[in-house]
């Protein structure tokens, strides 16, 4: 038996720990986009990028590497070379209409004119972009962990909210059911404060379903488990500056990587147009060899330099280069494009901002009335002159207030974690 309660006695510990765990260390915005950044499934691909792009080198680079072929043939032709020569000294060779030829070929490039190493280039340039279009993948993720942070935090204030108020309800409770027992307060009282006492409970409970809710949410989008009773700390702020700067997005950074690929498409094209020069070999076996007057089997081989040179393309390379100008054209676009959108959020979070400001003023304004009058209505309900109806309304009027003060200075610190996040610098 004692072994029994031991355990329990354990069980109950670690349960109490992780609790106090739980509240002494609560998440924090920054927490949540670590941690979705490390388990986002798209973050996998720029490792893939990466190794995509280790292969495609090591393909370049075997530009550079000797170039070995094995050719074999056997032929058989209705006519060959012939001598007509009229000498009985002499007897000219006659050549075997059957021929074969194995031989292997070794073609080395020594010069290409910087091609291999514009492609190399490109390819670099390449990856960059693939890397970047996932970091602004990445970068969208922030907004959607910024309304499912910001709708817990709110339904946690609400929760406090309510809490205070079923505190403040069993005071009211416990100095009712005192006068009661005196006679100085009908019972009725009482059962008004207590039903308005589970109705406040009752509240409480849907919003701890609700924020169980958007816990799973949450933990679902950033690919981490979070328990319903983890608690959530308020971002602390760095100075929101309205400035036209938003050179930390990772769209910019995307759209200056795809201006440089394609100025390195450019350098490969004008490579093409320089000379390549390579060194050549071939040896081999077969008849005949090199010496065509020889109509036996004889070992051959031959080495030599190369040079190719096509100055002329018809104007296809210019043509290229053009549509990669236009191309970077498109880029600039885009670029405009998305700062004038950029502009158009940043106005709405900035308008937020100052609504909210202007809105918690007269909020921290109206609290203070409704606290004065909840407190001269109290005294009244002691003193009989008014019954507790009277006073829940008031009550319930103080905390509607605190519950929007408290929901408009969320919804500000929402607004301005917006605005941050939108410039790229939170």
């Amino acid at each position: 038996m004692l072994y029994k309660k031991l355990i329990l006695l354990i069980i109950l510990l670690l349960i109490d720990i992780a609790v106090l765990q739980s509240q002494e260390n609560p998440y924090t915005l920054k927490d949540f986009y670590k941690i979705a950044y490390e388990n986002y499934p798209n973050a996998k691909q720029k490792s893939y990028y990466k190794s995509i792009n280790n292969l495609k080198l090591e393909n370049i680079g075997v530009n550079y590497l000797p170039q070995i072929s094995f050719k074999g043939q056997a032929s058989y032709q209705s006519d060959v070379t012939k001598l007509e020569i009229n000498n009985p000294m002499f007897q000219a060779p006659e050549l075997s209409k059957d021929q074969y030829k194995l031989s292997m070929d070794v073609r080395q490039l020594l010069f290409d004119g910087g091609n291999t190493s514009s492609l190399k280039t490109t390819e670099q340039k390449q990856v960059a972009v693939d890397e970047q279009k996932v970091e602004v993948d990445l970068f969208t993720l922030k907004q959607k962990i910024n309304d499912l942070y910001f709708a817990i935090l709110l339904l946690q204030e609400k929760k406090k909210v309510n809490e205070l108020l079923v505190k403040d309800l069993n005071t009211r409770i416990a100095e009712t059911e005192s006068r009661i027992k005196n006679e100085t307060m009908t019972i009725n009282n009482l059962y008004i404060l207590q039903a308005q006492k589970l109705q406040t409970e009752q509240d409480i409970q849907n919003i701890e379903n609700d924020k169980a809710g958007s816990i799973k949410m949450l933990s679902e989008l950033i690919g981490y488990k979070i328990t319903d009773n983890s608690v959530l700390s308020l971002p602390e702020l760095i100075p929101v500056t309205y400035d036209n700067d938003y050179s930390s997005r990772p769209e910019y950074k995307l759209f200056d990587y795809q201006k440089d690929q394609l100025n390195s498409y450019t350098d490969v094209v004008n490579s093409r147009v320089i000379p390549k020069i390579s060194a050549f070999g071939q040896a081999g076996y077969g008849r005949p060899g090199l010496n065509m007057l020889d109509n036996s089997f004889k070992p051959f081989y031959l080495v030599g330099l190369n040079i190719t040179w096509n100055p002329i393309n018809w104007n296809s390379d210019n043509n290229e280069k053009q549509i990669y100008q236009i191309n970077q054209k498109i880029v600039d676009s885009q670029k405009e494009t998305f700062e004038k959108n950029l502009k158009v959020v940043l106005e709405k979070y900035k308008s937020d901002i100052d609504k909210f400001e202007a809105l918690i003023k007269k909020d921290e304004e109206l609290v203070s009335l409704r606290e004065n009058i909840v407190t001269v209505t109290y005294s009244q309900l002691q003193n009989g002159t008014i019954t507790s109806t009277v006073y829940l309304t008031e009550l319930n009027n103080k905390t509607q207030s605190q519950l929007m003060l408290e929901t408009h200075k969320v919804q500000l610190l929402q607004a301005k974690i917006n605005y941050l996040t939108t410039k790229g610098i939170y």
